[in-house]
């Protein structure tokens, strides 16, 4: 890194602190729209890979708030179950900010499809999130032909992928067939139509901790 990136970064960092938001700005209102939604989720990916200190609100007033006034969540994650992959830290948020399902592999089945329609319809959340990472064990399986305990989720993730060996393209394939499976679901079509939903995909890079918000069909 040259002193004009140092330099660059620097002032990025800089920039972040003086932002000096907390939980309570990002879920004062449940009905956050999918583009404040996903402009949270950048910013908050690009403090973790800067580093800085997780000044999320943890504490015990908010576990107390959160149990008598329930949970308001500003977005729904469908995620790896890899330890590596863990959304809160990801983008930075506190307890009570994302509704996150996890299962290896992020694929999207009957259980996955019913979670997210309950954080959608019932937690008015606007932002669907398909969150696949790299180098994702599930997805190198389904590559390597595995099936026996793990068939229910590599034949899936095998008939998503195709013909695609990239492992970077097939994480992409992945969550965007995820993504797909959402997109058929009638209540959460009826969501898109009428309450401002948005079903989107990103790939988070589990050797750095950036997450690429992917654009174009099916994400």
């Amino acid at each position: 890194m040259n002193e004009n990136e140092e330099a660059m970064m620097a002032d990025e960092r800089a920039a972040m602190m003086a932002m000096a938001y907390t939980a309570d700005d990002y879920d004062v209102d449940a009905h956050v729209g999918a583009h404040e939604a996903l402009r949270r989720l950048r910013d908050g990916n690009r403090i973790y890979v800067a580093a800085l200190d997780h000044e999320r609100d943890l504490s015990p007033e908010r576990i107390q708030d959160l149990f008598e006034n329930g949970q308001r969540p500003f977005a729904c994650i469908i995620t790896c179950a890899d330890s590596r992959v863990v959304p809160e830290h990801i983008f930075m948020t506190g307890l009570g900010e994302l509704f996150v399902i996890r299962v290896a592999g992020n694929v999207v089945g009957p259980v996955e499809l019913a979670s997210a329609v309950y954080a959608c319809e019932h937690l008015h959340t606007r932002l669907l999130l398909v969150l696949g990472h790299t180098h994702c064990g599930a997805i190198k399986a389904a590559l390597d032909g595995e099936r026996g305990y793990v068939a229910a989720i590599t034949e899936r993730i095998s008939e998503a992928l195709g013909d695609v060996r990239d492992p970077y393209a097939a994480s992409v394939v992945n969550a965007r067939a995820a993504v797909a499976e959402l997109e058929a679901s009638p209540e959460l079509a009826r969501l898109a139509a009428e309450e401002g939903l948005e079903i989107r995909c990103a790939v988070y890079h589990t050797h750095c901790g950036v997450v690429d918000f992917l654009e174009g069909a099916a994400g």
